[in-house]
């Protein structure tokens, strides 16, 4: 069955429910659990133009507590979860256009959410209209799980799985092709504490952790525009003085990948280095500075298969001399989390510190050799034509962790731009296409063809 052909035949209804899917601007400003609106009213409203679309279609629908829902078709002893989110990062930096407009150019479509998450769960739900439109008999169940809290933290799928049981196997739509089989463990570090001899009044840098800072603004007590600037001039970097308020400028990036981006927090620090002979502003440049492997605090650690740590100073804020500081690592052994633990809180405490917080998520892995793999891959060669490239592991997380035997696949092609949490993010139209071809013969081998 040539489902390529059948994508294209939906095309014109697949970029219509994007566009109007890629208008919900989802971000998260407040989590309210007793809310009917837990993530938003931009979330739920977008849940719920998802909820009548589907109706619409004559899938069977179900809502949990609009913190996530299922569209579901099919019908069986075991069950499939296609895993997806609606949630985006914050729309920061300078865009060519608005974000949450969609603009159409050279062949792509400019939004946020375009490429992470919007764009490949729109494909998966027309792969999923594809097949109901054909009426084949389903072995299994299938569910398109959608939820809301997928770049802060995920509590939209905890809630969900108390209610509902686990798939037997699935994908998350949310990574890379060919196939993700891995994904690091993961932690965040806080770190706490009086900042002592500081010329710093004020400082702000970042609303995310997986997210490189792009902007960091420093309020000071000493009167340094002119050394700023000729600091600026001789490294290269951007930033001004806007009244007393010193900006940097970086280059933001997905916190997996942080040597891609430029942390405009680290700019800041390094300047300030020659001025402020402060614990903060040492601590970070003796430990974190430009560093996105860990090498300064001697945790870069490698695994053949999982690849490099890597850690990303997402948050700061300095206000009265108090400091707190967010770190995001992604881990590629789960047996290091104690050394990590030591290495922080030793570390923290040489600069009058504290590591208050520390949070480990365990790594996910399903064996490269699966029949869930193989079958994956096996719709990924079709519609490509792909065979060198292989299935690997990443430092990001995806929904797929919620499920032993589930992967992450697609949608981003190799060798494609990665604007993930980038400025212009966009999705290739005919990459979007090619998705719903691959996403609908992957759901047919896994539901129809396979036991």
């Amino acid at each position: 069955m040539d489902f390529y052909q059948l994508a294209l035949k939906y095309k014109e209804e697949a970029i219509k429910m994007l566009d109007d899917v890629l208008r919900f601007e989802t971000v998260l400003d407040e989590f309210k659990q007793e809310s009917d609106a837990p993530f938003g009213q931009a979330n739920k409203n977008c849940l719920e133009y998802f909820i009548k679309k589907a109706k619409e279609d004559g899938f069977v629908v179900s809502n949990a507590d609009n913190y996530a829902i299922d569209i579901k078709l099919g019908s069986g002893n075991k069950l499939l979860g296609i895993l997806g989110h609606l949630d985006v990062v914050p729309a920061t930096g300078n865009w060519d256009s608005n974000p949450f407009i969609p603009t159409y150019k050279d062949g792509k479509i400019y939004a946020r959410g375009a490429i992470d998450d919007k764009g490949p769960v729109v494909a998966s739900y027309i792969a999923l209209k594809i097949l109901k439109d054909l009426n084949i008999e389903f072995k299994k169940e299938v569910k398109l799980i959608l939820g809301c809290d997928e770049e802060s933290g995920s509590r939209c799928l905890e809630h969900y799985f108390k209610q509902h049981k686990l798939p037997d196997l699935g994908f998350s739509p949310d990574a890379d092709f060919p196939l993700i089989y891995g994904e690091k463990a993961h932690l965040h570090v806080k770190i706490t504490g009086k900042v002592t001899n500081s010329i710093i009044e004020s400082f702000h840098a970042g609303k995310r952790t997986n997210l490189v800072i792009d902007e960091a603004c420093a309020v000071l007590k000493k009167d340094l525009k002119e050394e700023f600037y000729a600091f600026l001039d001789a490294k290269g970097y951007q930033g001004e003085v806007i009244d007393n308020k010193y900006i940097t400028y970086g280059i933001s990036a997905h916190a997996m990948h942080p040597q891609k981006g430029l942390n405009a927090c680290y700019i800041m620090m390094e300047f300030l280095n020659t001025y402020d002979n402060s614990n903060v502003v040492r601590f970070i440049n003796d430990k974190l500075l430009h560093d996105s492997f860990g090498k300064k605090m001697k945790i870069d650690i490698y695994d053949e298969d999982m690849k490099e740590l890597t850690m990303n100073l997402g948050v700061i804020s300095i206000e009265q001399d108090n400091l707190m500081l967010l770190l995001d690592l992604r881990v590629p052994i789960d047996s290091h989390e104690e050394l990590l633990r030591e290495k922080f809180t030793t570390a923290t405490l040489d600069y009058q510190l504290e590591c208050s917080d520390f949070t480990f998520q365990k790594r996910h892995y399903v064996s490269k050799d699966s029949n869930l793999v193989k079958t994956l891959m096996d719709s990924y060669v079709k519609y490509t034509n792909d065979y060198e490239n292989k299935p690997f592991t990443i430092g990001g997380g995806t929904y797929a962790k919620f499920i032993p035997n589930a992967v992450a696949f697609g949608p981003l092609f190799p060798n494609r731009e990665d604007v993930v949490h980038q400025v212009n993010e966009y999705i290739i139209i005919e990459d979007f296409i090619k998705c719903i071809s691959i996403y609908a013969d992957a759901i047919y081998r896994l539901v129809v063809q396979c036991d």
